[in-house]
């Protein structure tokens, strides 16, 4: 083999793994903001729950409402346990989108209810309580959300940088799937984004 060559195949080889290196860390950056987004998940999950319990004394304990409520949470806490540990994969991250889409119709419907129940002059202080900390709760989801999907994006957009794909094709590496507001987890580039709700 001639110098040439060997000189070659080595720098060839020291860019694959080049490559290689900075797609699993622009990877593990979208996981790794995907954690905080979960830690609020599960806090609208912990709100939805108190809620539920605080309501039972207007309502009573069987109420539809509640129980809608009380079962959407705890959907949604199963479907973000099981997302936590494939964050990546986009059918972890769709079935999280329609946990959490049923979850807030709940926690809107139960609101509604509670308001027109007390003719309009506020549900009792609890309530009203975790009903404010819910709205403040979703302004951080949207913050949480958009760092993700920008993480995400990034990661996505260097797998389709040739030749970089082409370490990406050898490694198997997928697109990571975007969390839209009113829209389901995502593929950028070369994929079609699906119809469902999303958190």
């Amino acid at each position: 083999m001639s110098i040439p060559v060997a000189i070659l195949i080595a720098v060839l080889f020291f860019w694959i793994i080049g490559a290689a290196q900075r797609l699993q860390r622009l990877r593990t950056a979208a996981a790794t903001l995907f954690v905080p987004l979960s830690s609020n998940l599960r806090q609208r999950h912990a709100i939805a729950l108190a809620l539920a319990h605080a309501s039972r004394p207007l309502l009573g304990d069987e109420h539809a409402l509640i129980t809608r409520l009380v079962e959407a949470a705890q959907a949604a806490g199963r479907a973000t346990d099981a997302a936590q540990m494939r964050s990546m994969r986009g059918t972890a991250l769709q079935a999280i989108g329609e946990a959490e889409q049923t979850l807030v119709q709940s926690l809107d419907a139960l609101g509604l209810h509670l308001q027109d129940l007390t003719s309009g002059s506020g549900p009792i202080a609890a309530i009203t309580e975790l009903l404010r900390q819910r709205d403040a709760l979703q302004e951080q989801l949207a913050s949480d959300r958009h760092l993700y999907n920008h993480a995400a994006q990034t990661y996505n957009e260097a797998l389709h940088i040739f030749p970089t794909t082409l370490v990406a094709t050898l490694l198997r590496l997928r697109d990571a799937p975007l969390l839209a507001s009113g829209a389901a987890p995502s593929r950028t580039g070369t994929a079609a984004s699906r119809s469902t709700q999303m958190i």
